[in-house]
């Protein structure tokens, strides 16, 4: 189960070993600490001590997002796992496994916008063929990416980040392009941006807005797998290490932007369930109105599970998740191969 603490005013605390949330004094929800898996606190909420010990000695996730959707902070369980794991995990930087890694989470990542746009040009087959065969085109131009990304090669990643990142960067850019033709003009998105060209952080304009704040929700998610499987939240692949950054947490949510928050955006867009008013500039950055969070917060939470097939059985994203986080370590130690998870639709 999965807690949002959304508004302000909000306290968190404990009693006869319950979580509860109060509101003006008075109990909005009680909750026990084994059910949890995380809370997600987007508001001006306060914690009592108690209610943080519970919570740690329950290895809840406790995430605090901002209004832009920045993770600023989280409450963090010990380190589970073996010493050899994160062992493995360093000196893989340095050999051909981080590379094998690296072009893993590249490619699904590429595989599954391939199959947004194969399903958005399906749906506009008939009502509008001249844009279906747009995402078509598109389509096929990241399926060029994806073979370009199979050619490279090297001993480090060091060695090939820049040419993997320059591939998935290009695929990236047409499929961004193709989806601003599908989301209607008054929504201003041209491009996945943000303040500064070449960044996605500072969003102007509604939809970059949702997808930060998507995002941030997934990547929250992803930490807590990693962490959960043992591995060094800090030390990734393709993405590089930088001071603060979750790099490895980055990296496996590569696999799950376009399953949980892209289609969540699309879904909400075209169905104008969240509208593009909903929102302000504040400080030169698009802020998402209230409600337009909480309609976002509940789609990407319920879409983390919905279950699809995975590896014969059929299960929720969020444990597919966390079973990608834990084959990551598994290959790390050599204890087998490492697939990047891509849907089909």
């Amino acid at each position: 189960m999965r807690l949002v603490v959304d508004g302000f005013g909000k306290f968190i605390g404990k009693e006869n070993q319950l979580i509860v949330v109060k509101e003006k004094g008075k109990v909005v929800r009680r909750v026990k600490p084994d059910e949890l898996k995380q809370i997600i606190i987007t508001g001006k909420a306060s914690i009592s001590s108690e209610a943080i010990k519970i919570m740690l000695k329950n290895a809840v996730d406790v995430v605090f997002i901002d209004r832009g959707g920045d993770v600023v902070g989280r409450l963090m369980h010990p380190f589970v796992g073996t010493a050899k794991t994160r062992r493995e995990q360093y000196l893989a930087y340095n050999d051909e496994r981080s590379v094998v890694l690296a072009k893993e989470f590249a490619k699904a990542k590429l595989r599954n916008q391939v199959s947004v746009l194969s399903n958005l040009a399906k749906a506009r087959k008939d009502s509008n063929p001249e844009l279906a065969e747009m995402l078509m085109k598109a389509r096929e131009a990241v399926k060029i990416s994806i073979e370009k990304l199979a050619g490279v090669s090297g001993g480090k990643i060091e060695d090939v980040r820049e040419e993997i990142m320059g591939i998935e960067g290009i695929a990236s850019q047409e499929y961004w392009n193709a989806l601003s033709l599908i989301f209607p003009p008054e929504y201003g998105f041209k491009q996945r941006r943000g303040l500064e060209v070449g960044q996605t952080r500072y969003a102007q304009d509604i939809i970059n807005a949702m997808l930060n704040y998507g995002y941030a929700i997934l990547h929250s998610e992803c930490i807590r797998a990693v962490e959960l499987a043992g591995l060094d939240p800090y030390a990734g692949f393709l993405h590089a290490d930088r001071s603060g950054r979750t790099s490895v947490a980055l990296d496996l949510m590569e696999e799950f932007r376009q399953q949980i928050v892209d289609r969540a955006v699309i879904k909400l867009v075209s169905y104008r369930q969240v509208k593009p008013d909903e929102c302000e500039m504040k400080n030169f950055v698009c802020m998402l109105s209230d409600s337009a969070r909480r309609v976002l917060l509940e789609e990407v939470l319920k879409r983390f599970e919905m279950r699809t097939q995975y590896m014969g059985r059929n299960m929720a994203y969020s444990t597919i998740i966390l079973h990608q986080a834990r084959r990551i370590a598994s290959f790390l130690r050599g204890e087998g191969k490492y697939s990047g998870f891509w849907q089909g639709w």
